[in-house]
């Protein structure tokens, strides 16, 4: 003797897949956007440190200026991109360079303040004579 399952089984049973399926898919929409989301982020963050460090590096030099490590810091920040707002701060005080980067991510998938900061510290370049060193 077979079974045969009743007609009130079956449509029960019916759409559940369906159900299942959008239930589920925002979930897997998410699971595959967030990694996206933090990747842009990073790009951003990593952009910020790279502008931070050129700025540094030009401002290090004996007769630089300020003005020299903004300009290396949008050098970069000019090709790297998706950062907006950005506001650049160098400190050339005495015997210290500072540089801080800062902005917003630029594109972003979920909306918010995506903010991405940056900092770099050094000592400013000087020529030792010969006779001193």
């Amino acid at each position: 003797m077979r079974w045969a399952p009743t007609r009130t089984s079956e449509s029960r049973e019916r759409g559940a897949a369906a159900t299942e399926l959008a239930v589920l898919m925002p979930v897997l929409i998410m699971l595959v956007l967030i990694p996206v989301q933090v990747g842009l982020w990073w790009h951003a963050k990593q952009a910020a440190e790279t502008a931070a460090g050129e700025a540094l590096d030009a401002a290090q030099v004996e007769n630089a200026t300020i003005a020299d490590g903004q300009a290396g810091a949008m050098a970069i920040l000019g090709q790297a991109g998706n950062l907006e707002n950005v506001v650049i701060s160098v400190d050339r005080s005495g015997e210290v360079v500072s540089v801080s980067v800062s902005g917003q991510l630029g594109f972003s998938i979920f909306p918010g303040p995506w903010s991405v900061t940056a900092h770099a510290e050094g000592q400013v370049e000087r020529f030792i004579p010969v006779d001193e060193r």
